[in-house]
């Protein structure tokens, strides 16, 4: 009996000297795993691109500089638009600054998760990308849903536990597992978090609404001298329609843009789908807070138009007079307006001379509101 209880006592201590680590390890990856996460995804080679993990350690940084910010967030469209260091350059009030914040791939309904934390950062306005890109209806689509997965996990990794969000019911039942809901979840999402997926949706052939162009990485680390650059002026895409001629690129419309007229992307519902009700929750918590909501719709490749009949971008326009009329958000809806082809990288983003001319064009409508 004596000998027994020699042998169980040191198990005993044993184990319960391992159970307060578990615990204590618990308690401190709260804490310590957002950070080291954070740190792990933006600046290894975790990820083809670290600009997918910006959206939280940016958001902090951003509210830590102070000032009146603008932030820029949304898709790929809006993130090769928007030079906030030109931007903020031609503000009249210098105590504003603008970032860019937009990733490419992004749908209001993965983006409604940083909405609490854009808030929290204390933005004066928000730039948000509101194109009719942004207005399809979901599908069953597996590179979506991996895509799905990918930007939730990332984000879940990140989010403030036991808090109460108001796009938590939104979340469909099958995404409701990339979520994380308590530090035995985040630590499992931690754990087993992959991006196989991801690299799989990169190599595919993927639907035209997963439009995910690729971009180096030469991203800084969090806190050092450049990031704040970063933050507002990224890294941007290299030349590709402009360094081709006019049969060149009219040969590339003619084989692609057929087919993809009848995508959701050039199909914008006007209410009713789950990327309307993220919206509707990311403008309004944003308005409620006092945030301005400056909803951008930036113009295609002129070619783009010649492919598009009459009457099928009005879901969009009905989009745009809802959030108005509801919220008070302000439209600037340049979607329909012909800039000239050499300001354009590709079908839909800008190229250097577009961004240069978006620069004037935003800054000129930042100022009137300013006045």
């Amino acid at each position: 009996m004596q000998q027994g209880d020699s042998v169980s006592n040191p198990l005993l201590g044993l184990f319960s000297s391992i159970s307060t680590l578990c615990v204590l390890f618990l308690f401190l990856s709260g804490a310590i795993v957002p950070a080291v996460v954070s740190e792990i995804l933006v600046e290894g080679n975790v990820l083809k691109s670290g600009r997918y993990a910006i959206t939280h350690p940016g958001l902090e940084s951003i509210g830590e500089q102070g000032g009146e910010p603008i932030i820029a967030i949304g898709s790929s469209v809006m993130q090769y638009a928007v030079d906030g260091t030109c931007i903020t350059d031609k503000l009249d009030s210098k105590s504003k600054i603008v970032y860019n914040l937009a990733i490419g791939g992004a749908n209001p309904y993965t983006e409604m998760l940083q909405i609490p934390d854009l808030v929290a950062s204390k933005p004066e306005k928000v730039l948000l990308d509101l194109g009719p890109n942004a207005l399809w209806s979901f599908y069953e689509s597996e590179s979506l849903d991996d895509y799905i997965e990918f930007r939730f996990t990332i984000l879940s990794l990140t989010l403030e536990l036991g808090e109460e969000h108001g796009w938590q019911h939104l979340i469909r039942e099958k995404d409701k597992q990339f979520v994380a809901s308590s530090l035995e979840e985040r630590i499992k999402l931690t754990g087993s978090y992959s991006q196989a997926a991801f690299e799989n949706i990169l190599s595919s052939e993927m639907h035209d609404l997963i439009d995910i162009p690729y971009n180096e990485r030469n991203i800084p680390e969090i806190g050092d001298a450049d990031w704040i650059s970063y933050l507002q002026t990224p890294n941007f895409l290299p030349p590709l329609f402009e360094n081709m001629n006019h049969s060149e690129v009219r040969g590339w419309f003619d084989e692609n843009m057929p087919k993809r007229a009848k995508y959701g992307v050039y199909n914008p519902q006007a209410g009713g789908t789950l990327n309307h009700a993220s919206l509707e929750y990311a403008i309004s918590t944003l308005r409620a807070s006092g945030i301005e909501v400056y909803m951008v719709a930036i113009p295609h490749h002129p070619m783009v138009y010649e492919y598009l009949e009459p009457g099928q971008i009005d879901g969009h326009n009905a989009t745009l007079n809802y959030f108005e009329q509801e919220y008070g958000a302000h439209s600037i809806n340049w979607f329909w307006e012909e800039w000239d082809q050499q300001m354009f990288r590709d079908r839909n983003h800008l190229g250097d001379e577009g961004r240069v001319y978006f620069c004037e064009r935003i800054s000129e409508e930042l100022n009137q509101m300013l006045e």
